[in-house]
């Protein structure tokens, strides 16, 4: 159940920058691209985590 809800939450995040990256003015965009640059960075680390945790857990092969 929880973990539905933190992707409910990360869907509505997502959308949301979707959003300001369409909405803002240029003059504010700066602050989106510093936001972007951010996941960019952040996405890799995430995946890497990701895997090493899927190959360690105790999980049988189908």
């Amino acid at each position: 159940m929880i973990g539905k809800v933190f992707v409910i939450i990360v869907l509505i995040v997502a959308i949301l920058v979707g959003i300001l990256g369409v909405a803002l003015p240029s003059n504010r965009l700066a602050d989106y691209i510093l936001i972007v640059k951010f996941f960019d960075g952040m996405l890799p680390i995430l995946g890497v985590g990701a895997l090493i945790k899927y190959l360690c857990s105790n999980h049988p092969f189908k």
